[in-house]
């Protein structure tokens, strides 16, 4: 069981979690508000038990939402909402694009920190050239020899 979630303070319970999806139940006995938020994948949320008063979007009119009834929350959007007491909600949540992301965002990272390196290196390099003099050698027949 954990506590505070998003912006919204309330206890879950993962019911089922994979890789690329996510089934949770989590509410508060107490009345509770604040944002709830979907990121990079849709949140399906269906009522079990209470009320839910939602300001979706920023907007000023409100939905109220009562016990059996599903909505969805779709990704990247934000709704402010107050539960009421004993609110219970179950959740299932697809967060197969949020751990792509996150795997390309390492990837960026890990290629930033090497190409940095690499150029790094040749700068390095670049500047230490002119120091040892050529390094392209002529061999000739009088200067080359055999040691005995």
């Amino acid at each position: 069981m954990h506590i505070q979630d998003d912006l919204l303070l309330n206890s879950y319970c993962s019911l089922y979690k994979s890789a690329t999806e996510e089934v949770r139940i989590w509410g508060w006995p107490l009345q509770s508000s604040g944002l709830l938020t979907a990121e990079f994948s849709s949140r399906s949320l269906i009522i079990l038990s209470g009320r839910v008063t939602e300001w979706s979007d920023g907007k000023v009119n409100y939905s109220i939402r009562k016990a059996n009834k599903t909505w969805m929350l779709q990704k990247w959007s934000a709704s402010v909402v107050q539960l009421d007491p004993n609110t219970w909600i179950l959740e299932y949540k697809w967060a197969g694009a949020a751990r792509i992301s996150r795997i390309v965002s390492a990837l960026i990272e890990f290629l930033k920190f090497r190409l940095s390196r690499e150029v790094r290196r040749m700068k390095q390099e670049f500047w230490l050239l002119p120091s040892h003099g050529n390094r392209h050698y002529e061999f000739k027949e009088d200067t080359f020899k055999i040691p005995t």
